[in-house]
């Protein structure tokens, strides 16, 4: 009997980290019956501290138990007395043989992230692990929150924490020959770095997201950490007519598949033969289920082939007979080792600009040669001859804004004698120097750009879509 009256009892503690250890005290009330905040009694005198955390006591078979109830106090408080109701109905339905739905409990971050990630199965293997990666950062930041809990000041504690987060930069002098050189990574010199502004907004974008789906109200979101927003950079024709004068192999045919047929580089590391569509000569770019592989945003596309390239691939494929993966590893499997591939030909071949960080550190991974640019650059010249649509459909674009990215104006290098011959010395609009007729004539400039403004461009077929808002850009990936 007495336990029967002692589970129905609950009692709000304080615990509390003293210099002898973790302690647990009892609430205080005031004369208003509410807690106060941080306040306890040790040794018969109130002690006020800054950091505690409430749980609610309780008895189970005679035994204490202790359910954690966050940092707030009037939260803690309420969530005591919905724990007695709760228990007081249990003890009666039970005497009275009666079954109690029971609220679900609060959940914290970490229970919150374990669900969310089982819920996400159309997320692939890096998604998932960009996405829990972010998530423990935030618990590290805001350790013992429940969602519920969440305030702006947790997101900008994550801001700062993400500015700070210490990043190992490696210092090698040259690239390891060794296969399992990433065990032995400790032996090299490292340099202490921070992350970028750009990785920084794209883990906050990411944990935004995640906050947004398991129900946080977005009005408590504070305005994302800002970027300076880098110029699409491609590879110079000098650049591209060298480097394949020295390509051969199954690194050339993979880099050309990037840059004459625009595929991402898990697109080209899963690419197979059955792929190609001789008689139109086109390429599907599709998921493989087989190698667990899916496309981005989960929708096929056929692109078309070069001639020069197509005919590269015909002799590449006779001279591999019953491969399957157009450029495989030495294993057969799919080759997800191709940028550490380009790295190593780059310094093999003196390619390296020496202007980069990396160079300038040392580190034998010129930061100049990339993957991706190789796409940027198809992606570059591809807008020039096609309109935005068939561009948009070709590299795969969920919104038409990532192709017009690349839809430039004239670079600096191209405008520099066009600007050269402007005399700044004679009066821009009006006066007697000015053109009164001519291709600088103000009057016929803006009467030109009116009728371009109301003439739809050519093959869009759609009005221009609303760019994307700050949410919508940072949980987009790189396309």
């Amino acid at each position: 009997m007495q336990y029967a009256q002692n589970e129905k009892a609950t009692t709000l503690m304080l615990r509390i980290k003293l210099d002898r250890g973790w302690a647990r005290f009892a609430a205080i009330y005031g004369k208003n019956g509410r807690v106060k905040p941080g306040l306890v009694i040790i040794d018969g005198k109130e002690v006020q501290f800054l950091k505690v955390a409430y749980e609610i006591r309780y008895y189970v078979g005679g035994k204490p138990k202790y359910l954690p109830a966050g940092r707030s106090s009037s939260d803690a408080e309420d969530l005591r007395k919905r724990f007695a109701a709760q228990l007081t109905a249990r003890a009666i339905a039970n005497a009275a043989g009666l079954k109690v739905e029971v609220e679900p409990s609060r959940k914290t971050i970490k229970q919150a992230r374990i669900d969310y990630i089982k819920s996400r199965v159309d997320l692939g293997p890096d998604q998932l692990r960009r996405y829990e990666y972010v998530m423990d950062l935030f618990d590290k930041a805001c350790p013992n929150v429940y969602v519920d809990e969440i305030t702006k000041v947790h997101l900008l504690t994550f801001i700062k924490r993400l500015a700070d987060l210490p990043v190992l930069q490696a210092l090698r002098r040259k690239p390891s020959t060794r296969r399992h050189a990433a065990q032995r990574r400790k032996r090299y010199p490292v340099q202490l770095g921070t992350l970028s502004p750009r990785s920084v907004f794209d883990y906050f974008i990411v944990l935004l997201k995640f906050l947004k789906d398991i129900g946080v109200d977005p009005k408590i979101f504070p305005v994302p950490p800002k970027f300076e927003e880098p110029v699409i950079t491609v590879y110079s024709p000098e650049q591209i007519k060298f480097a394949f004068s020295l390509l051969k192999g199954s690194l050339r045919i993979a880099l050309s598949l990037m840059l004459k047929l625009g595929l991402r580089r898990q697109e080209v590391a899963f690419a197979c033969f059955s792929d190609i569509n001789v008689s139109k000569r086109t390429f599907l770019v599709r998921g493989k289920p087989e190698w667990g592989f899916r496309v981005k945003n989960w929708v096929q596309r056929e692109v078309p082939i070069p001639d020069d390239f197509f005919d590269e691939l015909i002799l590449w494929k006779a001279d591999h007979p019953g491969q399957v993966l157009i450029v495989p590893n030495s294993n057969g499997n799919p080759d997800t080792r191709l940028l550490k591939s380009l790295k190593r030909f780059v310094y093999l071949h003196g390619l390296r600009c020496g202007q980069c960080g990396h160079c300038r550190l040392g580190n034998p991974d010129c930061e100049e040669w990339e993957l991706h640019r190789f796409r940027r650059t198809y992606a570059t010249a591809l807008v020039r001859h096609v309109d935005l649509r068939t561009a948009q459909k070709y590299l795969g674009h969920k919104r038409i804004t990532s192709t017009e990215r690349y839809l430039l104006a004239a670079s600096a290098e191209d405008g520099q004698q066009a600007v050269s011959a402007i005399d700044f010395t004679k009066p821009f609009y009006g006066g007697p120097n000015a053109p009164k007729n001519g291709a600088g004539s103000s009057k016929e400039t803006s009467m030109e750009l009116t009728a371009d403004l109301s003439q739809p461009e050519v093959g869009l077929g759609h009005p221009e879509e609303p760019m994307a808002d700050s949410l919508q850009k940072g949980s987009e990936e790189i396309e």
